[in-house]
């Protein structure tokens, strides 16, 4: 299965969504999910970006950001990134509650999967520095391995 994901920046926060159902009911997660049959990857990012958080992104602006395996679950992940000019959201049926939140102020303590925590922060530390590199990652149930950079900016 291939999971699809959207790193979304306003200023130095990004989106987090508070799922609304299982698994991990009431967590807090980037916003993604699974890539539906015939659909076209950034586009499944936007649709889940749109599904869950209310906001709209158009699939031409959001970069490819992050590559890899979730080994554990069998499962590939590929994670885009897009900024936006509003914090406002919209949080549809899937999720509890959809916010912006810096690296100090987001829920650490209420992560769903505390595996890609390290992929966060490491979005985190590319919004301050402002470079975007595209990232091939491994992740396992006990840590998560940048690889290598496929793509420097």
């Amino acid at each position: 299965m291939v999971v699809v994901t959207s790193f979304v920046a306003w200023g130095q926060k990004l989106l987090w969504v508070q799922r609304a159902i299982e698994p991990k009911r009431g967590r807090w997660a980037i916003p993604g999910g699974f890539l539906e049959s015939g659909e076209a990857l950034a586009a499944g990012a936007a649709r889940e970006l749109r599904e869950e958080a209310g906001v709209l992104v158009d699939p031409d602006a959001m970069s490819l950001y992050m590559t890899g395996t979730i080994t554990f679950i069998d499962q590939v992940f590929l994670g885009f990134r897009a900024t936006v000019d509003s914090g406002a959201v919209n949080p549809g049926p899937e999720s509890l509650a959809a916010a912006f939140y810096d690296r100090h102020e987001c829920p650490w303590e209420d992560v769903a999967y505390p595996e890609v925590n390290d992929a966060i922060r490491q979005a985190y530390d590319d919004l301050e520095t402002g470079r975007f590199d595209v990232w091939e990652t491994q992740m396992t149930p006990d840590r998560y391995l940048r690889e290598m950079v496929v793509k420097e900016s």
